[in-house]
């Protein structure tokens, strides 16, 4: 007598996990270059001096006892005689105006983080500049900014939108200067470069911090 086995019985047994992929690269910060939060401490908030504007008022000014002379001269004419001439030593009153409005409508924020300028009269427009981004920081002040008790701080920076930045007619200028100078430094320092980990070969790349 032949004996048989019990049936085959259905295979009911739950795969395995399946062999882990490739890890997908990831920023990671390197040892010892942790980005802290940048210092909102206030330098500067406020308008520049009036005497950064100094050439436009003068301009305009002369414009004005130009057309005054010029009105002068006709009226010794007997055919200009009757006309209103004297409204010719105005003309230059629009452009003072218009220069005082734009004095008193740009503002300019500067913190130990970063840089804002702000202007327009009938529209406005913000501009920002990070300090981690400023490559360098440049005073210069001419014999006709020393007259005017001005000078002009440039801030050179990798910003495409802001390559060059002018803050011209600061208060304490120097001051300012060697204020952004340190502030720089110190935002270059908190923003160092981050490593790009990659998927278990080794591979490491350099990418700096970009906003």
């Amino acid at each position: 007598m032949t004996t048989q086995g019990p049936p085959n019985q259905p295979n009911t047994s739950t795969p395995g996990p399946s062999a882990p992929g490739p890890v997908p690269a990831r920023a990671q910060a390197p040892a010892g270059s942790v980005a802290q939060p940048g210092n909102e401490e206030l330098i500067y908030y406020g308008p520049a001096k009036h005497g950064a504007y100094g050439w436009d008022y003068a301009k305009w000014g002369l414009a004005s006892v130009a057309a005054g002379v010029l009105a002068w001269l006709l009226g010794q004419i007997e055919l200009f005689q009757s006309a209103p001439l004297w409204v010719l030593s105005f003309v230059g009153l629009p452009g003072i105006v218009w220069t005082f409005l734009r004095h008193s409508t740009t503002r300019y924020k500067i913190t130990l983080r970063r840089i804002e300028l702000e202007r327009g009269v009938l529209s406005k427009n913000v501009d920002s500049l990070e300090l981690w981004r400023v490559l360098d920081v440049k005073y210069t002040q001419s014999l006709w900014d020393r007259i005017l008790g001005v000078a002009k701080v440039t801030v050179m920076s990798t910003d495409q939108s802001t390559p060059e930045l002018l803050l011209y007619g600061m208060p304490n200028a120097r001051e300012l200067f060697e204020r952004l100078r340190e502030a720089v430094q110190a935002a270059r320092h908190t923003n160092r470069p981050m490593e790009l980990v990659g998927d278990g070969h080794g591979m490491l790349e350099q990418a700096a911090h970009h906003q």
